[in-house]
């Protein structure tokens, strides 16, 4: 059984969408590895390394958040914004990540994303 489980394992990896529905408008989501300095795309959350970073483009607003190092969570942070797959309060969020903002008054702006699946794209712009 066990040997089952890892070789099922070798097959699942977690490759969310490029693209999500945040707030009504479109939002483009790439990761790339740049532990090497090669800035390789990558579309699997568990191939992440170290020096990865998450371009995100949304409206008129293009960030570049470097990987947060905090355990058990698949996320990127610059301190003022936040894309997170996974934390610690709610797991994984392939599908509906968090994107948050930092207010120059403290209060943390909420983004609600929805990935875009590859049936839909054809439907949302």
């Amino acid at each position: 059984m066990i040997f089952f489980t890892f070789f099922l394992s070798l097959f699942i990896s977690l490759n969310p969408s490029p693209d999500f529905n945040c707030d009504g408008d479109r939002l483009t989501a790439v990761i790339r590895n740049n532990l090497n300095g090669d800035f390789a795309i990558t579309n699997d959350l568990e191939n992440i390394d170290k020096g990865a970073f998450i371009v995100l483009n949304w409206r008129d607003t293009s960030l570049m958040l470097p990987v947060s190092f905090k355990v058990g969570d698949i996320s990127f942070t610059d301190k003022k914004w936040l894309w997170s797959y996974q934390d610690q309060k709610n797991g994984l969020r392939i599908n509906n990540p968090r994107f948050a903002q930092l207010l120059p008054n403290g209060k943390i702006q909420e983004f609600s994303c929805q990935a875009i699946l590859e049936k839909d794209k054809d439907r949302v712009s």
